[in-house]
């Protein structure tokens, strides 16, 4: 709401991005003409000048339909009351608890409340804050919501006709088929639906870029542990897997928000500010022109069908797109899941392999030492102190060792004899 909060608006874009990130994480001293448009704001939210309000408030970019921003500070009472949004809300959009809260797209009377990954911000009808602005990632979608808000605004301060946000215009465009039918929901987008596919773009990008990091990191190490097995190439695995686990995690949370979005007709309908604002307007009017008349007061419920159906396919055109991208992103990680599960189930084969490879050199051995065992016994029996009267033959001593050697050598062959028909040995 103009003038409902401490700000000094700023006719232009993001400039000294480095700046404005001291500015908003209240961290190093910052020359004021670094900020450029930003220098008042920061005046206007000077520690020092501020005083015990700085502890209650917080740092907000704010961005309105014709992309100018600012930099306002807030206390949580006043957002409240301008923009019909509640204490635990606020809570959501706090970056310390980020952990603590899972992404959500909640409808309020008159804003969103918006937690989507790195991008926490309250959308209103004519405007959006934005919090957290000294992460990059924020800056950048910072950046191109002004760009996406400018767009719609010619050089003489007059709305286009088009739209450039959306990519199913251009792919309208690329088939020909931009008929006023099918250009009328981009023509008539609302801002609250412009700010949103901001948001949910700049989520699905990111998502989708950290996906594409993973998988150029995954294939290669994956490859290494397949050509060999060692402590250097499972570590690297592992820790590949723990962000992949974390990755798809986050992607799910989305993809089911959004399709849960889809699968409820009133929550889009919730989501369009607008319509849902200028529906309340109509009821009021045909309530009062109702009440002149001397007519019993209309239901509050009587808006048309048809309003409503193009209310919610408004909101739909923008999730159903988006939720593709996310779907698409989605569908990739769990490649690359069963991938690694693969990968894993080969690794285990090899090593079952050697182990049962190790198993079979064993059996060998026993046998063997069991055959030298047949061949101690005898050494062990003529070699007790006993006089039996052949110890001076030499003949027979050859005998008894030729026998046992043999004998041993006959054991041992038949053990092995045995385990390969046993198939205990290939």
């Amino acid at each position: 709401m103009p003038g409902s909060f401490s700000s000094n608006h700023s006719n232009g874009g993001l400039t000294g991005v480095a700046a404005l990130r001291k500015v908003t994480s209240g961290v190093g001293d910052v020359n004021h003409a670094q900020l450029g448009p930003y220098k008042d704001s920061l005046k206007a939210i000077d520690r020092k000048k501020v005083g015990p309000l700085y502890v209650a408030a917080r740092k907000w970019v704010k961005v309105d339909r014709n992309g100018t921003s600012s930099i306002i500070q807030a206390e949580k009472n006043e957002l409240t009351h301008q923009l019909g949004v509640q204490l635990r809300d606020l809570r959501v959009l706090d970056p310390y608890l980020a952990a603590s809260y899972p992404s959500a797209i909640l409808s309020r009377d008159r804003a969103l409340v918006v937690n989507l990954e790195h991008i926490k911000c309250i959308i209103a009808t004519d405007h959006v804050l934005v919090t957290n602005a000294e992460d990059d990632t924020v800056l950048a979608f910072v950046e191109e919501l002004q760009r996406r808000c400018a767009s719609g605004i010619d050089s003489d301060g007059v709305k286009q006709n088009t739209t450039q946000s959306s990519p199913d215009l251009v792919l309208l465009s690329d088939k020909g088929d931009m008929t006023k039918e099918n250009m009328f929901p981009f023509l008539e987008i609302s801002f609250e639906l412009r700010v949103l596919e901001v948001v949910l773009e700049s989520v699905c990008t990111h998502l989708e870029r950290l996906t594409s990091e993973l998988e150029a990191a995954a294939h290669p190490a994956l490859d290494a542990l397949t050509n060999k097995v060692s402590t250097h190439n499972l570590e690297r695995v592992r820790r590949i897997k723990n962000r992949m686990v974390r990755l798809n995690t986050r992607v799910e949370t989305i993809h089911e928000l959004l399709e849960k979005l889809l699968d409820d007709d009133s929550d889009m309908r919730d989501i369009n500010l607008t319509a849902k604002q200028l529906d309340m307007e109509r009821t009021v009017s045909l309530q009062r022109n109702s009440l002149k008349a001397g007519q019993p007061p209309s239901s509050p419920f009587g808006a048309e069908p048809e309003d409503d159906d193009a209310d919610v396919q408004e909101v739909e055109m923008v999730l159903e797109t988006y939720f593709m991208h996310i779907d698409n992103t989605y569908n990739k990680l769990q490649t690359l899941t069963e991938y690694i599960d693969d990968t894993e189930d080969y690794i285990n084969i090899e090593l079952d392999n050697q182990r049962n490879q190790l198993i079979r050199i064993e059996l060998v051995l026993t046998a063997a030492t069991f055959a030298v065992a047949i061949i101690g016994s005898i050494a062990g029996i003529f070699g007790m102190n006993l006089n039996n009267g052949h110890e001076d033959s030499h003949a027979l001593f050859l005998v008894v060792t030729i026998v046992g050697t043999v004998g041993a050598l006959l054991v041992f062959a038949a053990v092995i004899a045995y385990c390969r028909h046993k198939k205990l040995l290939a």
